[in-house]
């Protein structure tokens, strides 16, 4: 059986755990929090050479890194498939999600220390936060039209992008910006709706939930915020 090792609260984690649970994948999950080194977990080593969560754990060894675990899953269970028929749009998909992870997640996540600790940021870098995640929420209907999913008719890795990153844009701006950036995206909002609705969705929140107050102790306990 797979096995995910990582910690429910991680977005990076939950990517390739919706992922399995979309497609009806059986695997075990196990907790493993960020934070390696000599003080914790240093064997983690062995499963993701930096540290990072998720971990996938196969047969055959170890994927870390949430896009070549994606790709595994993909190729490995090809149905149902979170990808559409051609390679035209298969490629937009991977634009799609490429993009919701560059311009959106990474930007945003510059914030996320912050966002922990309830420290205040860096103006300099709060003004490169806005003005990127702008021109992102600015160029974003160019790539989708959110009427349905994030593309085309099915559900797909770029929703699977969609879902889990964009509400870190969400919160960053609500704390640090006093607006949501993403609220004049024509269709986003109902798009976001429609995809909580989703049972799985609805677990990965749930379980998100659940570990954030061991995650946040595991953190103050590791590094003192």
């Amino acid at each position: 059986m797979l096995k995910l090792h990582g910690f429910s609260a991680s977005n990076y984690y939950n990517v390739p755990k919706l992922a399995l649970l979309e497609k009806g994948i059986e695997f075990e999950e196990v907790l493993s929090y960020t934070g390696v080194g000599p003080k914790y977990k240093p064997e983690y080593l062995d499963k993701s050479p930096m540290g990072k969560v998720p971990a996938l754990e196969t047969d055959e060894g170890f994927i870390s890194e949430s896009r070549a675990i994606l790709d595994y899953i993909e190729r490995a269970y090809p149905e149902p498939s979170l990808l559409p028929a051609s390679p035209f749009d298969i490629a937009k998909v991977q634009e799609l999600s490429q993009f919701i992870e560059l311009y959106f997640e990474l930007v945003a996540r510059r914030l996320i220390p912050n966002l922990l600790t309830g420290s205040t940021p860096d103006p300099v870098v709060l003004k490169e936060v806005e003005s990127s995640l702008d021109k992102a929420a600015a160029a974003l209907p160019k790539l989708s039209t959110f009427e349905q999913f994030a593309y085309g008719d099915q559900f797909t890795l770029a929703d699977i992008a969609a879902i889990l990153n964009l509400p870190i844009v969400r919160n960053v701006g609500k704390a640090f910006l006093d607006r949501d950036p993403l609220s004049d995206v024509p269709g986003l909002d109902a798009y976001c709706a429609r995809m909580e609705e989703r049972p799985h969705v609805k677990k990965v929140r749930a379980d998100a939930a659940a570990d954030r107050r061991q995650f946040m102790a595991h953190l103050k306990a590791l590094y003192g915020f």
